[in-house]
């Protein structure tokens, strides 16, 4: 991965085709950190992963998140990709969370995995891109929640009493 670009950034790019060469440096310029399939074999699988962050329109994800791709190898069973949120900055306390695509392991097509579940279980799954999307924008309003500052309300000044 060359540079974090924030989700929107990275949204710009892509919809100006920026990662539509096949080469292995525009590859990873758009984000592929590792994978299993050909060099020339990661455009065509971008353009289907790219989907999911192509529908995100929640702030909270598009200005504090960079993404990065992976190309994943099971022992039993085909290649998969997944998609990984990122924060840009500081720790991921609980923030990063990972979407993939025909995972073989899953009974759905695209699959959400956060820190809250440790990784371990499904958070969320759909057959359809457009649901992730919508899950996703949701699920960004609550991290937007979970990382305001708390407000602090003014007490009303006691009025002394005159003599």
């Amino acid at each position: 991965m060359s540079e974090m670009l924030s989700a929107r950034q990275w949204q710009d790019l892509f919809r100006g085709g920026a990662f539509q060469d096949r080469s292995r440096e525009t590859q990873i310029r758009a984000g592929w950190y590792d994978w299993f399939c050909s060099d020339t074999a990661l455009a065509g699988r971008l353009q289907r992963i790219g989907r999911v962050v192509m529908g995100i329109t929640e702030p909270a994800i598009l200005d504090n998140y960079y993404v990065w791709f992976k190309n994943n190898c099971p022992l039993d069973g085909p290649l998969y990709d997944d998609v990984r949120f990122e924060p840009l900055e500081g720790d991921r306390c609980g923030r990063y969370f990972v979407v993939s695509q025909d995972c073989p392991y899953e009974k759905q097509k695209w699959t959400l995995y956060t820190e809250r579940g440790g990784f371990q279980e499904p958070e969320f799954g759909c057959q359809s891109v457009r649901e992730m999307q919508r899950y996703l924008n949701e699920h960004g309003k609550e991290l937007a929640r979970a990382t305001e500052p708390p407000t602090v309300t003014k007490m009303p000044k006691k009025e002394v009493p005159t003599r």
